[in-house]
């Protein structure tokens, strides 16, 4: 009788040691990683932009990553100041997908990746936005490409730049709660906000050869404006519900 009782006081300790585990972060979701640009011509943007039509909006990711917000699933007794091995889900973790991942958010349909990611509240997704290295792509040496028309001549822009966007929702106390379901995480570049805050128009051809060209060492003197477009852009993007 004994041996049966310590045998049943084993097997509850594991059942909730089980629990302890699950509660802290060891189930996983499916996510479905979508991003996508909101324009739209004939939005009320700013009458200096009125003549300008966007065709392309691409942009080159080289990491996404998931930071747990703070408090998250924490466990104090468990951690011992090694939150990387002690096997739960906190503050001090993150989770990464890898890419590159090459976009077009005027024309992106399907998602960007399918993921599997534990049990969480994430305070906010960064994006690693990174140059190309692929040569054989449009996007070499390009992190971010615009293409359209200015007054029906044709013009791009594009950068180089390689920054993180830390991207979170436009209230502030809210945050992504990731709980045994399945979700679509939908990254939204507001492109009618960028047009809203720069002079496309004021752009010119400088060397004359019928393509505006607005980057950082372009040969049209536009580099004032690509810096400006740069920073307007970091600044549209936010998660939907």
């Amino acid at each position: 009788m004994k041996k049966l009782k310590n045998l049943l006081g084993i097997m509850t300790l594991l059942i909730v040691l089980a629990s302890c585990s699950n509660d802290s972060g060891s189930a996983e979701n499916t996510v479905n990683i979508i991003a996508r640009a909101t324009y739209s011509p004939s939005a009320n943007r700013s009458a200096l932009n009125g003549d300008v039509v966007l065709t392309s909006f691409k942009i080159n990711l080289r990491e996404i990553e998931f930071e747990f917000a703070e408090n998250s699933n924490d466990d104090d007794d468990n951690s011992n100041g090694d939150s990387d091995d002690d096997g739960f889900y906190d503050s001090d973790d993150e989770f990464e997908l890898y890419g590159p991942f090459e976009l077009d958010l005027l024309n992106q349909n399907a998602p960007v990746t399918t993921v599997t990611i534990p049990n969480g509240t994430y305070e906010e997704v960064e994006f690693k936005l990174h140059k190309s290295t692929n040569s054989a792509s449009a996007m070499y040496n390009k992190s971010i490409e615009i293409t359209g028309t200015i007054n029906g001549t044709p013009f791009i822009f594009w950068h180089d730049i390689d920054e993180d966007f830390e991207i979170d929702y436009e209230d502030a106390n809210q945050n992504l709660i990731v709980s045994n379901n399945s979700y679509d995480l939908v990254f939204n570049f507001d492109l009618n906000q960028v047009l809203s805050q720069v002079d496309l128009s004021s752009a010119v051809d400088g060397d004359g050869d019928g393509v505006i060209e607005i980057g950082p060492n372009d040969a049209d003197g536009n580099q004032a404006l690509a810096n400006l477009i740069e920073n307007s852009i970091e600044d549209s993007c936010d998660l939907d519900d």
